[in-house]
């Protein structure tokens, strides 16, 4: 795997809520900012519609620690409702994730894979370097969207 390719296989739990909420919100990727506050910065359809749809796209801004955003698209790839959203994402980070949900007795569990590799020139450059400071940077924003 080449040193600016990062993968995270990790899991949430999300105490008190449904797994038709989780899912609507990461399905309809222009509400992740109302939950995934401080990360997500800016999340705009570019798709006509408001329906959830394979080939839907929009344009994020994100954050973490570090001092600077990333900017991709996000195009879904997988959605089935309520289980499975999985999408490709193109620009700063070039690669997928995929949410897989389960309804739990207090709350959902959320089982994440995300791969991705960093296509920004200077950031790319720097990842053999920095990548465990990236990391980091990623396992920042995970509790923000796990809480919200």
């Amino acid at each position: 795997m080449s040193a600016h390719v990062f993968k995270f296989d990790e899991s949430w739990d999300i105490p008190g809520a449904s797994v038709g909420d989780v899912y609507d919100v990461l399905a309809r990727g222009e509400l992740l900012p109302e939950w995934w506050k401080g990360v997500y910065l800016e999340a705009q359809r570019l798709t006509p519609g408001e329906a959830p749809e394979v080939g839907a796209r929009l344009r994020a801004k994100v954050r973490g620690f570090l001092p600077f955003t990333l900017n991709f698209i996000i195009e879904a790839t997988k959605l089935d409702p309520p289980r499975e959203v999985a999408v490709r994402t193109c620009g700063d980070l070039d690669g997928a994730w995929r949410a897989t949900l389960t309804q739990r007795e207090d709350g959902v569990h959320v089982a994440l894979l995300f791969e991705v590799k960093i296509d920004r020139p200077g950031m790319r450059f720097l990842a053999p370097v920095l990548w465990p400071v990236f990391a980091l940077n990623h396992y920042w924003t995970t509790p923000r969207g796990e809480k919200d």
